[in-house]
């Protein structure tokens, strides 16, 4: 089972690369991409259902990670630059989906991390160049004119809040208290990127802010539901916040606000 599991893992990781490299009409890309997504969760819930370790919530985070990458893709402004971005990507799908399996507090934290941070960036590209969509033909309705703004946010609830929930599946906590945990982290999310939208900064800012702010509540709750946190970890990951971000936002250029 698990030598075909590696080879499956490397065709999931190749079926990424070709589906967004051959289609390059966004009104077929989208359904595509969303079909092999589904197939991909399907077949890790299948997958884990056979080593008898199917969770919902495992098979959450690789559907995340793929729809970071996607997203991530469009931001990326040059072909050289998208192709650079893709072979790292295949590189980063294969590996976590070897390790789907594995419960490791280490990997989780750092799948989590990579996911919310090419979340944050997407939601903040988009929000920042789309807006609005004119005269938009989709696969078999066309839409004339509609304001984005609240897809994004929308959207940025449920993908923070299935985040952060599937995060917190391995604490030893009640479920509701996870739940509510991980909502009050997406509702807190999404209110900072709808304010900082405000903001005349490039959207490479806004969603380092946000992932960095995403970040700091999951890792402070993630000790306090440990029972381990105190005041030198607070001390020391929101300094390491306020320093990153300070950083980022004085090192790149702000956006002209037309």
């Amino acid at each position: 089972m698990r030598r075909y599991h590696n080879l499956i893992s490397f065709l999931i990781g190749v079926g990424f690369f070709l589906t967004l490299q051959n289609l390059s009409i966004f009104r077929y890309l989208l359904p595509a991409f969303l079909i092999f997504t589904l197939l991909v969760s399907w077949y890790n819930k299948w997958y884990l259902r056979q080593i008898q370790k199917y969770n919902f919530w495992v098979i959450v985070r690789p559907f995340l990670l793929l729809w970071s990458g996607f997203g991530i893709f469009f931001t990326v402004p040059s072909a050289g630059m998208r192709s650079l971005f893709l072979a790292v990507s295949i590189l980063l799908i294969i590996f976590f989906e070897l390790m789907i399996g594995n419960f490791a507090e280490n990997l989780l934290i750092n799948e989590t991390l990579i996911i919310s941070l090419g979340l944050f960036i997407t939601f903040s590209a988009f929000n920042q160049y789309f807006l609005k969509i004119e005269n938009f033909n989709l696969v078999f309705f066309q839409i004339k004119s509609l304001s984005l703004q609240p897809f994004y946010i929308i959207g940025l609830i449920l993908s923070s809040f299935l985040l952060a929930r599937s995060f917190y599946e391995f604490i030893p906590k009640p479920n509701k208290t996870k739940i509510l945990a991980s909502l009050i982290i997406a509702l807190f999310c999404v209110e900072l990127f709808w304010s900082l939208s405000f903001l005349p900064f490039h959207y490479p800012v806004l969603g380092l802010i946000l992932f960095n702010i995403f970040y700091f509540c999951l890792i402070i709750s993630y000790y306090h539901f440990f029972q381990t946190l105190n005041f030198k970890k607070i001390q020391f990951h929101l300094m390491f916040i306020i320093l990153t971000s300070s950083s980022v936002a004085l090192t790149t250029p702000w956006k002209i606000l037309e």
